[in-house]
């Protein structure tokens, strides 16, 4: 599926995308953008953002993906208010900007991710209600139901906003996980596009920022910074993250939590400074080593070394997600693959929290053009039939007396 080259559309549309990470770390990020053109050729612009914090519900999530026992109404209770703080949150921003949106999409927070089955839960009615659009939910299921991955689905949406026509590029998602994509330039077309999961990361950065640092997470990497790492540790904790399979093979998507979290306990000798700073150099080790593997399979991006270049050479590396402002981790994986490093907003813009909210209002945008965003490449598979639910814009009957 290559560039479509139709005209673009005269008129633009307005479609707003939020997303919570798998850490349940944060709040509740929205964006709004415009959209002129469509599916492969469409172009999307950055109107306004913003964050919301999730209150009561995160603990309430947090339950719900460590896979505790809830009675059924407490799912519905908890799906139903994180569907409240979903409307408030985009009234807000659009009122705020003065739009009314043409679409809404909603990813919902990930409590279970095991290929063939996933959950990401959330109400959408209260933000159908409350917006009167389109609203796209659901965004996994239908690749998991043809038996893909369900993850990543973003490389799409990255190669609408960051591919080049002179350079390929690295995207990576510094989340719950870690998340890459290997863009090629605009010439290769889509077919070329790889993404995969590597490693957990806030789930580790999080973990011993509440256990060593008293706080919910370790702001700009400062503690981190401030440490020396283990390298004895470092390199057990990154041989147990790193991925096993070959490069290039298939592998299960990550999803809700990791196993590998418990490997924190690895750093419990050490001060709480250099427990962060052990923690992210074996991030970065894992990583690294797992770009480069993917880098030289056959197939992939083909990136010219020079000759004094001791391994396969990493290409512009554009970081976003959480962690993308841990100054630590930046400059480890920075350090550690020789690459220009830099952020997306520092890039084009793109602010590093809000990446993921831009790039689920593009995939349902392109769902809503026909366009099926898994990429086989990817995912496993391509999606057999159309992806996400959706819910048409609702019609408000006036009230008539009988």
């Amino acid at each position: 599926m290559g560039p479509t080259n139709r005209p673009l559309r005269e008129t633009p549309r307005f479609v707003v995308g939020t997303m919570t990470g798998t850490s349940i770390d944060g709040d509740l990020d929205a964006a709004l953008i415009e959209i002129r053109g469509e599916a492969l050729d469409m172009n999307a612009k950055i109107v306004a953002t913003g964050s919301w914090p999730l209150g009561a519900v995160a603990a309430d999530l947090r339950r719900v993906a460590a896979q505790e026992p809830l009675t059924a109404g407490e799912f519905a209770r908890i799906a139903r208010a994180f569907g409240e703080i979903h409307a408030d949150a985009i009234a807000l921003l659009c009122e705020g900007a003065g739009v009314q949106p043409d679409l809404v999409v909603l990813h919902g927070q990930t409590v279970f991710h095991a290929p063939p089955l996933t959950w990401q839960l959330l109400d959408p009615w209260p933000v159908a209600l409350r917006m009167k659009c389109r609203v796209r939910y659901d965004l996994r299921s239908a690749n998991l139901v043809s038996g893909g991955q369900g993850a990543p689905i973003t490389p799409i949406a990255d190669y609408i906003l960051f591919a080049s026509n002179r350079d390929p590029k690295v995207v990576m998602n510094l989340g719950g996980f870690i998340n890459v994509t290997l863009l090629p330039t605009r010439g290769q077309g889509i077919s070329a596009i790889r993404g995969f999961d590597v490693c957990a990361c806030n789930h580790l950065l999080d973990r011993v920022a509440r256990t060593r640092l008293g706080s919910a997470f370790d702001r700009d990497g400062e503690a981190a910074t401030r440490g020396n790492s283990d390298v004895a540790i470092a390199q057990r904790i990154a041989q147990a993250i790193a991925p096993t399979h070959a490069p290039g093979a298939a592998r299960r998507s990550l999803g809700t939590g990791d196993e590998a979290a418990r490997l924190v306990e690895l750093t419990a000798a050490l001060s709480p400074q250099d427990a962060c700073s052990t923690i992210v150099e074996a991030i970065a080790d894992a990583t690294i080593r797992t770009l480069r593997a993917e880098l030289s399979a056959p197939g992939t991006l083909q990136i010219t070394a020079s000759s004094h270049e001791p391994s396969t050479p990493i290409p512009h590396t554009l970081l976003a997600g959480g962690s993308a402002r841990n100054r630590a981790l930046h400059a480890a994986l920075a350090r550690r693959s020789g690459a220009i490093v830099q952020t997306t907003d520092e890039w084009n813009g793109v602010p590093v929290g809000m990446r993921e909210a831009v790039e689920m209002a593009i995939l349902g945008a392109l769902a809503d053009d026909g366009v099926r965003y898994s990429l086989a490449r990817v995912t496993g598979i391509a999606s057999l039939i159309p992806e996400s639910a959706v819910l048409e814009a609702p019609i408000l009957a006036e009230r008539t007396q009988v």
